[in-house]
């Protein structure tokens, strides 16, 4: 439908004719896009495509407490729990994350189609013409201008806008928007990351402190030791020059475990402030606080059951997202084949003079419908593509669930494998410092000579780091199973503020 006079009426309300024209053809179509409906039924929040297991296997029958959602709180550490808030707001990871959210945000606000584009449109025309000479002779003293100007003006607003019938760009927006919910899910997984990773690595800085201070004490009576051997030289009761070299060598050998632990210590304080994401001197008085021992281990949270993990996981809340997000591609990629519906219209004011531009409204409504009848089977292809997507992402999906769920798993198997290492450890250590102080009086009583107590000093002494190492581990596992289990408190979560972009200084300004 098309119109468009030339020189309208010369009355202000023509004008206004022309937008209730544009408005009485866009209204109708604007009612039937809302009413419209997908030819494609679009499978919202799937369902996994393998059913999860009833229960975990490793999981006790036993009450067991429920897990903060700040699980790291239950360490009973405001070291800890300043360094990991710390670390939400400054890791660089996390920044990019929110960046990439917010990017994804803007892509969507491109695809927001569901009003009319509107754009103002302003020209002016100056022409000039050159009539071609008489053939006739004119009275003499008059003269005929051969040449002539004119100048045209004309405003106007123009509107375009595709009536989405099939919904093909309003199932484009719904699969955006499944994908800012999948990258807002992966920035909630990059946390819970960065937050087992502090965790861990202030355990490791806690761990570094206390062999630090067992070998610090192991030095203190292996001198005396060698001290009292020494004296004992001298006094000619019985020690020979091969116990002082023995001596001497132990003594050495803790000397250098003394420096690979405080090697270990600076590595993980360097961790440490990568990940809250400053320089290593910014952290210095609060990683020189951390106590010389190990927190207890809390006992085994409640672990529910795996299906829990679809919605305390956002890994697999990610990859069920894009499951709809791609289904919604097949949606649009099927409407793209069927009928479209574009209506388009102007409205403005033109004229040569001052008075026509105020007086003569010019407007047009022209509304097309467009039918693919041939494209070499493109829009085919790009369903199909659609669907295979869809069958990619289904077994992301399933991935994700039985990886998360083989986490919780292994976790709890661990756990238990840690309890027993930890308690074997520590029966052992009970045995060698008994076994140190039997030597040690057999010794005296001139009964042996020095190399078995040495050989049981020995013993306790990497016995002592053993059950450090092992208490460690039983940590690290714990915060693996915290991390595995998921949880909510990433909701809370928002954007920190982004860094400023600088300028570098110019070479003369250096």
């Amino acid at each position: 439908m098309y119109a468009q006079p030339a020189h309208g009426p010369r009355h202000p309300t023509a004008v206004r004719r022309a937008s209730s024209t544009l408005l009485s053809l866009l209204g109708p179509a604007l009612a039937f896009a809302l009413a419209a409906c997908t030819p494609h039924q679009v499978t919202r929040a799937p369902a996994p495509p393998i059913d999860p297991p009833a229960t975990y296997a490793g999981a006790s029958e036993a009450a067991a407490p429920v897990m903060p959602e700040r699980w790291w709180t239950v360490f009973g550490d405001p070291a800890l729990d300043a360094l990991v808030a710390r670390a939400l707001g400054g890791n660089f990871d996390l920044r990019a994350a929110w960046a990439r959210v917010a990017q994804v945000r803007a892509l969507a606000g491109q695809l927001d189609t569901r009003l009319p584009e509107l754009s103002l449109a302003a020209d002016v025309a100056r022409s000039r013409s050159v009539s071609p000479p008489l053939t006739i002779d004119l009275p003499p003293g008059i003269d005929v201008d051969e040449t002539s100007t004119a100048t045209r003006g004309s405003v106007s607003l123009q509107a375009g806008y595709e009536v989405d019938v099939w919904r093909r760009m309003g199932s484009q927006r719904a699969a955006m928007a499944q994908d800012l919910l999948a990258v807002r899910d992966d920035t909630a997984a990059i946390a819970m990351t960065i937050a087992a990773e502090v965790t861990v690595a202030w355990l490791d800085l806690r761990t570094a402190h206390a062999q630090a201070a067992l070998v610090d004490e192991q030095l203190r009576l292996t001198q005396a030791q060698l001290e009292l051997l020494e004296g004992r030289l001298r006094a000619g009761l019985g020690v020979t020059a091969l116990d002082i070299f023995q001596q001497r060598s132990l003594l050495a050998q803790l000397r250098a475990q003394r420096v690979q632990i405080t090697s270990a210590e600076i590595a993980v304080r360097a961790r440490l402030a990568a990940l809250v994401g400053v320089t290593p001197g910014e952290l210095a008085t609060e990683l020189a606080a951390a106590p010389p021992s190990l927190p207890d281990v809390p006992p085994v949270p409640a672990v529910g059951v795996p299906a829990d993990l679809l919605v305390r996981r956002p890994d697999v809340r990610a990859a069920r997202r894009r499951v709809e997000a791609a289904d919604w591609r097949v949606a649009s990629a099927v409407a793209d084949r069927l009928p479209t519906l574009r209506l388009s219209g102007s409205a403005g004011i033109a004229g040569f003079t001052v008075r026509q531009l105020i007086e003569t409204p010019v407007y047009s409504v022209l509304a097309s419908l467009t039918q693919p009848l041939f494209d070499s089977g493109r829009r085919k292809a790009k369903v199909a593509e659609q669907r295979a997507v869809v069958e990619e992402r289904l077994a992301g999906y399933a991935r994700a669930l039985v990886t998360a769920a083989i986490e919780v798993e292994s976790a709890l198997a661990g756990e238990r494998h840690a309890v027993e290492l930890a308690a074997e450890l520590e029966a052992q250590r009970e045995l060698a410092a008994a076994t140190v102080g039997v030597a040690l009086d057999r010794y005296r009583d001139g009964q042996i000579d020095y190399l078995p107590v040495l050989s049981a000093v020995q013993t306790e002494q990497r016995l002592g780091l053993a059950v450090l190492d092992a208490r460690r581990a039983h940590l690290a596992l714990r915060v693996q199973l915290y991390r595995a289990l998921g949880g909510t408190w990433t909701a809370e979560l928002a954007a920190p503020a982004p860094l400023p972009l600088r300028s570098s200084p110019r070479p003369e300004e250096k």
